[in-house]
C-alpha cells in the first residue's frame, strides 16, 4: 500500500472499505459479496489506482474508471443507499403511479368543492349585507364617543395647563422675594458690623487675653464687655 495518495484516492479507497464493512462490497462478477478484509483492501487500491503491483499507465486507468462509475452511481453504496441508477427508475416508476391517483384524487376534490362553494355563496351574500348594515351602526356610534371624549381631554388639557402656569408664576414671584430680602440682610450686617480683623485690632488695643484663639463672636462680645 503507498504512502502516499491524492485526495481522490483515498476517498476511493473509503467508500471501498465502507462498503465492506456495511456488507455492500462484491467481486467483478458481483454474484457473491467479499468476505475477507485483505481482499476488500486489493480492490480498494485497485479501483484507487494504488497497487503497487501495477504500473503508473495501469493505475491511472483503473481510477479513470472508477471515478466514472461513481459519477455514474453504479457503485456499491449507491445501490445500498438508494442513489443509484435502477432505484431511481424504480422510484420514478413508483411515483407516476403516484402522481396519477393523486391527480384523480384532486379533480373528484374539486367537483366537491365546487359544489360546496356554490351552497355556501348565497349564504354569504345574505349574511354579508347583514353585517354591513349592522357595522355601519357601529362605526357611527363610535364616532361619536370619540368626538364627545376628545372633547373632554381637551377641556382637561387646557385646565391643567393653566394650573401649571399660575403655579410656576407664583413660585417665582416667592423666590425673586426670598432673594430681595436675603440680599438687603447681607448689605445691612456688612455695613453696620465689623470684620474679625478689625475686632481684634481693637481687642489687642484694649489688651483682652485670649483674642488670638477668640472667634468673631466671642471677639464681639469682650469688646462689648
Amino acid at each position: 500500500m503507498p504512502t502516499h495518495q491524492s485526495p481522490a484516492q483515498k476517498k476511493t479507497v473509503q467508500r471501498v472499505m465502507h462498503e465492506f464493512k456495511h456488507g455492500e462490497l462484491k467481486t467483478a462478477a458481483g454474484k457473491r459479496k467479499v468476505k475477507n478484509p485483505k481482499q476488500a483492501i486489493a480492490i480498494a487500491l485497485h479501483e484507487a489506482g494504488a497497487s503497487k503491483y501495477e504500473s503508473p499507465k495501469e493505475n491511472a486507468k483503473s481510477l479513470r474508471r472508477t471515478k466514472e462509475k461513481e459519477r455514474r452511481g453504479e457503485t456499491g453504496q449507491d445501490a445500498a443507499e438508494g442513489r443509484g441508477r435502477r432505484t431511481a427508475k424504480a422510484s420514478s416508476a413508483k411515483s407516476g403511479s403516484s402522481t396519477k391517483r393523486a391527480s384523480s384524487a384532486k379533480r373528484t376534490s374539486a367537483k366537491r368543492t365546487a359544489s360546496t362553494k356554490r351552497s355556501t355563496g348565497a349564504a354569504a351574500r345574505s349574511s354579508g349585507t347583514a353585517r354591513s348594515s349592522g357595522a355601519k351602526k357601529t362605526s357611527t356610534a363610535k364616532r361619536a364617543s370619540s368626538g364627545t371624549k376628545r372633547a373632554a381631554s381637551s377641556k382637561r388639557a387646557t385646565t391643567t395647563k393653566r394650573a401649571a402656569r399660575t403655579a410656576r408664576s407664583s413660585t417665582t414671584k416667592r423666590t425673586s422675594a426670598a432673594k430681595r430680602a436675603s440680599s438687603g440682610g447681607k448689605q445691612r450686617s456688612a455695613a453696620n458690623g465689623k470684620t474679625r480683623a478689625e475686632l481684634y485690632k481693637e481687642a489687642t488695643r484694649r489688651n483682652i487675653a485670649g483674642r488670638s484663639k477668640m472667634s468673631k463672636e466671642q471677639l464681639e462680645r469682650a469688646v462689648q464687655r
